[in-house]
């Protein structure tokens, strides 16, 4: 039925000398987000996206553009000569084809191209009482339409389209760097990965586990949260898994339990500081939410914060929990997050967690633990790799069979 797609976008285009790059990468994301199915061009404002032979365009492909970040909208289009009959005939099909006969209607015509004879009032005008005379139970509302008929008369090209439908919006991924995102089995970390990917971060997953506490099935989730945060992202997208049972065993024998869960946390961020530089990561991302957990105060995440010198992205710092919730729901990761699977520091969690702790304190307390900073760099070459694209797994390994690091 349809000929392309029309994309629009929102921030891109505030941009000055850098909209071009912007926009290629945008174009260059489409294509790999949809497997090469489309091809992509730019006309002033407009991405057009066009299936590939034997490709249509259909829920499926939508659904798929839907969920690349840097469109605010999508329209399925029909392309029409620059004939007022033409554009007629063909808006007249589609709605037939689209069993519209009846309610409110109003066209929206934009000439961009000042050679088309008819001006963009005029073919508003000629274009409705056209349409009144084909169906006589569709009437004009200007105010509030059932139905938008959009019509855009370029130098380029020129199409019709009824619908605009929304999307995220945001950067293409990619043009604001990359990250790394401290992915735990909850509901927070994934939306946390989600809002930074919607800002252009490219990103890798890092992840703890406690074997025996945690099984297979805590995996399987892991991986399940990482395979629909890849539906969003056009690249391969790699999950770092990191046996931490040693390290925590370490902690715990330390006899200082109420600030075992605040050593852990500094722990897993000095690991997954290493692995985000060796990554080329220039940040780490985090869903901690102020006061929501012990670790969580603005003393704990201090003290935790002073294990890197890496810079610490927290994007849900000051939402409340239902809008987090909200948001999981919304991209689909609530449901994983809620399997009843606990992650690691629950598996190892005290009594009475320490409300508030001192950095000093802390790196003191980590003095008293031999070779602690081998036990670190032991679980990270022994990390569990995945390599995950469109939802499904494509590569797994074991992180010291392709790449070690070395202690300094």
């Amino acid at each position: 039925m349809y000929d392309f797609v029309v994309i629009k976008y929102s921030e891109i285009g505030t941009k000055g000398k850098n909209r071009r790059i912007f926009e290629s990468k945008l174009m260059n994301n489409i294509v790999l987000q949809l497997n090469h199915k489309v091809s992509a061009k730019k006309i002033y404002g407009r991405i057009i996206v066009t299936p590939k032979e034997n490709e249509k365009i259909d829920e499926s492909l939508l659904n798929s553009l839907k969920k690349v970040f840097g469109i605010k909208s999508i329209s399925p289009a029909i392309q029409v000569k620059k004939d007022y009959e033409d554009i007629k005939n063909k808006i007249i099909w589609l709605l037939k084809e689209k069993k519209i006969e009846r309610g409110t209607f109003k066209i929206v015509a934009r000439r961009t191209d000042k050679t088309f004879p008819i001006r963009s009032f005029d073919l508003n005008k000629n274009l409705g009482a056209d349409i009144l005379n084909e169906f006589s139970e569709l009437k004009v509302d200007v105010h509030k339409p059932n139905y938008l008929i959009r019509v855009e008369i370029r130098q380029e090209l020129s199409f019709i389209y009824f619908e605009n439908i929304e999307c995220f919006a945001g950067y293409p991924v990619g043009a604001g760097g990359k990250a790394s995102i401290m992915l735990s089995g909850g509901i927070d970390s994934p939306v946390a990965a989600w809002t930074m990917m919607k800002r252009g971060l490219k990103l890798n997953a890092i992840s703890f586990y406690s074997p025996p506490s945690n099984n297979e099935k805590t995996i399987t989730k892991l991986l399940e949260l990482s395979k629909r945060l890849s539906e969003f992202y056009p690249f391969n997208f790699y999950h770092y898994i990191i046996p931490f049972t040693n390290v925590q065993l370490a902690i715990k024998n330390l006899k200082a339990e109420s600030y075992s869960l605040i050593l852990q946390r500094r722990s897993m961020l000095r690991i997954a500081s290493v692995l985000a530089k060796h990554t080329k990561s220039t940040a780490l991302i985090t869903g901690e939410n102020l006061g929501q957990v012990a670790s969580q105060t603005l003393e704990n995440m201090i003290s935790i914060s002073k294990a890197t010198d890496m810079l610490i992205l927290r994007p849900l710092i000051g939402y409340e929990k239902l809008e987090i919730v909200k948001k999981a729901q919304e991209i689909g990761t609530y449901d994983i997050s809620i399997w009843p699977y606990k992650d690691s520091c629950v598996a190892f969690l005290p009594k009475s967690p320490a409300t508030k702790s001192f950095p000093n304190k802390m790196k003191k307390l980590e003095t008293k633990i031999e070779n602690f900073s081998e036990l670190e760099l032991d679980a990270l070459n022994n990390s569990l790799v995945y390599v995950i694209k469109n939802g499904k797994i494509i590569e797994n390994y074991i992180f010291s069979e392709k790449e070690v690091i070395d202690y300094e």
